[in-house]
């Protein structure tokens, strides 16, 4: 009896995703771009205005807050052009900028207000009046959640400003600790990071509830908390501002894994994590800084030398593609163990290898193969399966390329080919 045959034909196209950071360095007045896949730095990719303190990104551009210029500068991703500077206002010091649809917002860390700036025609369309001192910004369910930092009045009216996006006007302040200059959202609620003085009151993370705006949880991390970043672990590590620690807890239980008492080392003043890994930006604040990698398992995976002073690290997906003008897509199982894999590592007398197990609901197929893809789009290796029985099968690849040769760590992809067509794509992290 024949299998019963499941195809569903699909125009698709399979986007391969490679890694790229941006990095402000603020005394040196440039941006540099890293890529993640070959390892080259470019510290020159653009120049910057006066005092560039953060920065955010789209597919097409990134954007810079220029604290000294009153601006933002818009650059082309690719070239590393200025295409505009768009002003934001008169002594307003803008310090931080998120981007949400066709609109920026930019927080006027010396005008008290927050800036709403059209994107498709780079011109401000409004502001609004916030708390004392606005720094860190974030959007969720169409609120703008505004830190409010309040430093020029010694912290004495720290809190987060709720702007209802709809009306761009400000529906609810909530009280927190001391010095909230960062924010993210995480698991539905929103975290703040409220750095202390400096002195004797030290680093804080709030968690509110933006059902009620109110604050639910604090956490005594010590030390100058900065900003966030959550990895698929749903681990969040927090940077510190002084540049010497990392701290980490639990998104969901909220348990404390690092703190001031036993950070993670070294640290940084910045950190930001995608699928793949979390960097981590830090050093001395009058020499060039360093971007580390590390896998989820804490395992440094590269270092990266960048600019003087640097204040902010993105991350970006830059896609290629690998076009199919049709694909058919079956039930399957697609799957390989160990993963991620280390092939330098020394087990049963040879080195680590993966194992790539499928299964197919079809009939048999007269030609099945197994490709395997870097970040790039670039073919790496095709592993041919033989005597491929009951349309289960598997095969192994211990982390060489056509010629034999080692490849890089990063991730990879690989195909399921059935008689010339792709039917399964799933990843892999390969660790060296």
């Amino acid at each position: 009896m024949k299998k019963n045959l499941i195809i569903i034909v699909l125009l698709i196209s399979f986007n391969l995703c490679g890694t790229v950071g941006f990095v402000v360095n603020s005394i040196s007045e440039s941006l540099s771009r890293i890529d993640f896949e070959t390892g080259e730095v470019d510290n020159a990719f653009c120049a910057l205005g006066s005092m560039p303190n953060r920065v955010a990104l789209t597919e097409d551009y990134a954007y810079v807050v220029n604290s000294g210029d009153n601006s933002v500068q818009k650059i082309d991703i690719e070239t590393g052009s200025t295409v505009s500077n768009i002003y934001i206002g008169a002594s307003s010091n803008p310090y931080d900028i998120v981007i949400d649809g066709s609109y920026a917002y930019v927080s006027g860390g010396l005008t008290n207000s927050v800036y709403k700036v059209n994107l498709d025609t780079d011109l401000v369309e409004g502001s609004v009046v916030v708390g004392g001192n606005p720094a860190g910004m974030v959007v969720y369910n169409n609120k703008l959640y505004v830190c409010n930092s309040d430093y020029a009045s010694g912290y004495a009216n720290c809190s987060v400003s709720v702007i209802d996006l709809a009306s761009f006007t400000v529906e609810d302040t909530v009280p927190v600790e001391t010095n909230p200059q960062f924010i993210a959202e995480i698991n539905d609620n929103i975290h703040i990071s409220c750095g202390g003085n400096w002195s004797s009151i030290f680093g804080k993370i709030c968690i509110l509830d933006p059902s009620t705006n109110s604050i639910t949880n604090i956490l005594d991390i010590g030390g100058a908390t900065s900003n966030f970043a959550i990895t698929p672990e749903n681990v969040v590590y927090v940077a510190d501002g002084s540049s010497s620690a990392l701290y980490a807890y639990y998104a969901e239980s909220l348990e404390i894994i690092y703190n001031s008492t036993n950070p993670f080392t070294p640290g940084g003043s910045t950190v930001a994590a995608n699928d793949e890994f979390f960097a981590v930006l830090g050093g001395d604040w009058i020499n060039n800084f360093t971007v580390r990698t590390y896998d989820f398992e804490e395992n440094l995976l590269n270092e990266y030398t960048v600019g003087l002073c640097a204040t902010d690290i993105k991350l970006l997906c830059e896609g290629t593609s690998v076009n199919e003008e049709q694909v058919t897509a079956y039930n399957y199982h697609l799957s390989n163990y160990p993963n991620p894999f280390n092939p330098a590592i020394a087990g049963a007398g040879r080195s680590q290898i993966t194992t790539i197990l499928f299964s197919l609901n079809t009939e048999n197929t007269e030609s099945t193969e197994l490709v395997i893809h870097n970040l790039k789009g670039q073919k790496v290796r095709t592993l041919n399966i033989e005597n491929c029985k009951l349309n289960i099968g598997k095969t192994v690849w211990d982390g060489t390329d056509e010629n034999n040769q080692p490849v890089n760590s990063g991730v990879y992809f690989y195909y399921l080919i059935l008689d010339g067509k792709i039917v399964a794509a799933k990843k892999m992290l390969l660790l060296r």
